[in-house]
């Protein structure tokens, strides 16, 4: 199947079903749907050759303490100090 008709028949099951999806084209070789369910975020990617790669993530719940999280979250990506 060529990319088209991939992504149509994706699309028209991501409907079909009422799933809120958004679209986008990130990357030079493919279209992407991003879908959002209760829990999980999904990257659906629709390759020029019809291939179909997917990422899923998934929520790990509430945390205990939002505050420490939101702390550990900045410690562990912010930049690193530059050398001279």
């Amino acid at each position: 199947m060529n990319m088209f008709d991939v992504f149509k028949s994706i699309k028209a099951q991501l409907d079909a079903a009422n799933i809120y999806y958004d679209t986008k084209s990130y990357r030079d070789d493919a279209f992407s749907f991003l879908v959002h369910v209760p829990g999980e975020y999904w990257e659906i990617d629709v390759r020029e050759d019809g291939s179909v790669d997917i990422e899923v993530f998934v929520s790990e719940g509430m945390k205990d303490d939002p505050w420490a999280a939101i702390e550990q979250l900045v410690e562990d990506h912010k930049p690193e100090p530059e050398t001279k």
